[in-house]
C-alpha cells in the first residue's frame, strides 16, 4: 500500500511531501502563480523561473525546466545552465547537483520525483497517459540505477497533485490501453494514472512504503490547482532540489 504525502500546507497553497536536510519538494498552484498565461510561451517561461527564484530563494540559473512533449526522453542536468533560454525537448531530468531545482509543469498530468538519499541523486518526470503508456517513470528509475547505482530500497518516489481516478474520463481508444487501471461508471470510462504508476514501480522493485502519493486531484481541487480539463491555461509548478 502506498503512503500519503503529508502535511499539506493550505495557508500558502504549497505542500511538502518531504522536506528535511536532504530534499525540498513541493508544488506552486493558483494562489502563488498569478502569471498571465495568455502571453507568449518564452515570456511565460521566464516569468515562471523568476517566480520560482523568488519563492525558493535560489538563483535563476540553477532552475531547470523542459519543453515537455509527452515522450520518454530523460536528460542529465548536473550543472547550472550557462544559457537559461534553453528549454530542451524531454519529459525527464536527473541531477546530482545540490540546490539544482528540477521543475515539472502540469495542469492535470502527473508530476513525479524520485530521490536517492544515499547517492544524493534526484530525478523528475512528466507523465500524462502517453507518458504512462511509455512507462517514463520506470525508465527514470532504471536510468538512476544504471548511471548512479541507485538501489530500490534507497529510492523514494513522490507522485504530486494531478488528475485523479474519479475525474479522468477517457474514451475507449485510451481506456483500452490501460485495462488494469480503468473503472467504468455508467457510460463513462475513468483512468487511474496513479495506480498505473504505483503498480509499475512496485513491479520494478520499489517498496510500497517508498511510493508516496499526494492524493490531491487537480480537477477536484481546482480552486487551488490548475486543471486543463477545467479550462485553465496556467500551470502548476512542481519542484524539487537536493539540499545537502
Amino acid at each position: 500500500m502506498t503512503s500519503s504525502c503529508n502535511p499539506y500546507n493550505e495557508a500558502n497553497n504549497r505542500f511538502f511531501c518531504f522536506s528535511n536536510h536532504s530534499l525540498t519538494l513541493g508544488a506552486i498552484g493558483k494562489s502563488i502563480n498569478t502569471i498571465d498565461y495568455s502571453n507568449d510561451l518564452d515570456s511565460v517561461r521566464f516569468q515562471e523561473i523568476d517566480l520560482l527564484s523568488r519563492f525558493l530563494g535560489i538563483e535563476k540559473r540553477t532552475i531547470s525546466m523542459l519543453n515537455q512533449v509527452h515522450g520518454d526522453s530523460i536528460l542529465e542536468v548536473n550543472a547550472p545552465s550557462e544559457d537559461d533560454r534553453i528549454f530542451p525537448d524531454a519529459d525527464g531530468m536527473i541531477t546530482c547537483t545540490y540546490k539544482h531545482c528540477l521543475v515539472i509543469r502540469t495542469a492535470d498530468c502527473v508530476p513525479i520525483f524520485a530521490f536517492d538519499a544515499r547517492q544524493k541523486v534526484l530525478g523528475a518526470a512528466h507523465s500524462g497517459w502517453k507518458g504512462c503508456r511509455l512507462n517514463i517513470t520506470n525508465k527514470l528509475i532504471k536510468h538512476m540505477k544504471s548511471r548512479f547505482q541507485s538501489e530500490n530500497n534507497d529510492l523514494h518516489i513522490y507522485i504530486l497533485p494531478s488528475i485523479g481516478p474519479d475525474s479522468y474520463a477517457v474514451n475507449m481508444d485510451v481506456g483500452s490501453l490501460f485495462k488494469d487501471d480503468i473503472i467504468i461508471k455508467g457510460n463513462k470510462i475513468y483512468l487511474n494514472l496513479w495506480n498505473n504508476i504505483a503498480r509499475n514501480l512496485t513491479e520494478e522493485g520499489i517498496p510500497d512504503l517508498n511510493i508516496h502519493q499526494s492524493g490531491i486531484c487537480t480537477f477536484i481541487n481546482n480552486t487551488d490547482y490548475f486543471s486543463y480539463r477545467r479550462g485553465d491555461m496556467g500551470r502548476n509548478l512542481n519542484f524539487a532540489m537536493i539540499d545537502g
